[in-house]
């Protein structure tokens, strides 16, 4: 009898498991806003699959809006931060940067700038070394 209580729980627990790292169905007519909050959710709960599709989701959606762009590249470069994914969050927060650099004042909200020198600053430097 304690086997099959045992199996049980671990079937149970496989499943839910499975279920955290999934990739969610992204709802169509989500607007960017609603994906990113969606993807903040995710995170929130480390589901960094779901969180990661729905940035990406974000980015083939809505990319051609540099504000939402950017944001969506912030909250991916977070993402590979927290998981110590350093040359991937490297690689948005200095195209964030770059993106400051080229454009237009105002075009793009000045806090994503801030928050990417911030998400710089926590990179190790090796990794730095490794990624440029």
């Amino acid at each position: 009898m304690k086997k099959i209580i045992s199996t049980i729980i671990f079937t149970v627990f496989l499943f839910a498991l499975a279920g955290c790292n999934s990739v969610p169905e992204i709802p169509a007519d989500a607007s960017s806003t609603q994906l990113i909050q969606l993807g903040q959710d995710a995170m929130g709960i480390s589901n960094y699959t779901a969180a990661e599709a729905y940035y990406n989701a974000v980015i083939r959606r809505y990319g051609m809006d540099t504000a939402v762009y950017v944001e969506a590249r912030y909250e991916l470069g977070h993402l590979y931060l927290k998981q110590k994914k350093y040359e991937q969050a490297y690689a948005c927060f200095s195209e964030i940067l770059s993106i400051f650099e080229n454009a237009e004042f105002g075009s793009v909200p000045a806090a994503y700038k801030k928050l990417a020198q911030m998400g710089m600053n926590s990179i190790p430097e090796r990794y730095k070394a490794t990624a440029q």
